[in-house]
């Protein structure tokens, strides 16, 4: 059995939604928790400068000029906010973050001047801001490593947890969601095949389960009208076999006269057409596969058919297939009454197998339907123009074969030899999953 392609299903379709709606979500809710923090950290990396800042130059006021560069240096203190003399300048890297070019920024609009900044990787992560204190500049050293972000890892790999989650909540609700669909498609399929489906169990969204009800409702209308029209159209053919055998026995029975063959031409007639009328009725009916050999089948069809004086070539094959034996004998009489009232001869019939499928073909020398009107001659009661009024059928024996070949989950098309002439090829499974005549209970 084939998967169905998820391209561009309803299922496809809402777990992408959830997903994008997850993804943005944790995207947005990661950003804006960074972007808090390092304001945050900024917004504490300046209060503290503006601390140190202020320390320093209170303590300096009250050391003599002399010994203000003596009293920083004894109090360099690694790994504390420092003020140094510009001469103890280090190695740094101008490669400078983001938070540090921010906090010169807000140095030089309250200082009053344009604050020169560096940067020191390594062990010690540092500030260096060149900042004017009292009548001199100095080095502010502002340790930055308790005032970096964090790494992200930690978050992304719980963020990424909760996506994964979300992600599996998200496609289980689209499959919950979308179950009841695809089984109301599969289901329609079989109503189109010409099958009622068993009732569908409403699940899902209350939208969907009311779409379910209302389906199943429909399918029991469709089945009890296609029943009442069964019962009407095989009553009313019955019905009439009785008067037209007693009409054909009394003209029979009568003096020859002139009119007498054309009466029970036509009395042949009205009875080939209620027989058609009660196979066509009979065709909706739900009858259980047996193993049928198709072979025979034929041979007992074509030698009832050599007895009417109809010679039709075939060369025995034998093929097995699960079909209806009635079913397929009334599929073949139809091909060849049709081959033999619309074709010309010589006819041929042909049998084999392809991998999996049995192929029935029956040719004439005809020449055949055109092209724009072969689904036509498909439906009911259709009959060609061509013929329609003189040929004495009633348009329904095409329309009967398809039903069978629907029946049998087979495949009918008409084809065109490379020598010329006209046939109907009927491709059949020789293999059924599940009954597919029991499964349906009537065509609509």
């Amino acid at each position: 059995m084939k998967l169905p392609v998820l391209r561009g299903t309803l299922f496809i379709r809402l777990a992408a939604l959830v997903v994008m709606a997850v993804l943005a979500s944790q995207i947005f809710t990661l950003w804006l928790g960074v972007k808090q923090k390092n304001t945050l950290l900024a917004e504490q990396l300046y209060a503290q400068v503006i601390d140190t800042l202020a320390d320093y130059e209170g303590a300096l006021e009250s050391q003599p000029p002399a010994q203000r560069d003596r009293f920083l240096l004894a109090n360099n203190h690694t790994g504390l906010p420092r003020l140094l003399p510009l001469s103890q300048a280090q190695a740094v890297d101008r490669r400078v973050p983001p938070m540090g070019r921010q906090l010169a920024q807000q140095l030089g609009e309250v200082l009053g001047e344009p604050i020169h900044v560096q940067f020191r990787r390594g062990d010690r992560q540092e500030l260096w801001l060149r900042v004017p204190v009292l009548d001199s500049h100095y080095w502010l050293v502002v340790p930055l490593a308790r005032f970096l972000p964090p790494s992200l890892r930690p978050t992304l790999q719980a963020a990424g947890l909760i996506a994964l989650l979300s992600l599996l909540a998200a496609f289980a609700l689209a499959w919950r969601t979308t179950r009841p669909l695809s089984q109301l498609v599969a289901a329609t399929r079989q109503l189109e095949a010409g099958h009622t489906p068993p009732p569908l169990t409403p699940s899902g969204p209350r939208e969907v389960r009311l779409l379910i009800e209302r389906f199943n409702g429909m399918a029991q209308a469709l089945d009890k009208a296609a029943s009442e029209r069964r019962l009407m159209l095989a009553g009313l053919s019955h019905d009439l076999r009785t008067p037209l055998t007693r009409l054909k026995l009394a003209v029979e029975m009568l003096d020859p006269g002139p009119d007498s063959e054309g009466m029970l031409a036509d009395i042949d007639e009205l009875s080939h057409i209620v027989s058609q009328f009660i196979d066509f009725a009979r065709s909706e009916e739900p009858r259980a596969l047996e193993p049928v050999a198709l072979g025979e089948l034929v041979d007992s069809v074509l030698s009832r058919f050599a007895r009417s004086g109809m010679a039709v070539a075939w060369q025995r094959s034998d093929v097995a297939l699960p079909g209806d034996a009635l079913g397929l004998q009334r599929l073949l009489s139809n091909l060849l009454q049709n081959a033999r009232r619309y074709g010309q001869a010589p006819y041929t019939l042909t049998l084999a197998q392809d991998g999996a499928e049995a192929v029935l073909c029956v040719l004439d020398s005809g020449d055949g339907i055109p092209p724009a009107q072969q689904e036509a001659a498909l439906a009911p009661f259709e009959r060609l123009a061509a013929h329609r009024g003189t040929d004495g059928g009633s348009g329904l024996g095409l329309a009967i074969v398809a039903r069978i070949v629907r029946q049998h989950r087979g495949q009918l098309r008409f084809v065109y030899p490379p020598a010329g002439g006209f046939g109907v090829e009927v491709r059949l499974p020789l293999k059924t999953v599940a009954s597919a005549v029991q499964a349906g209970s009537s065509a609509v």
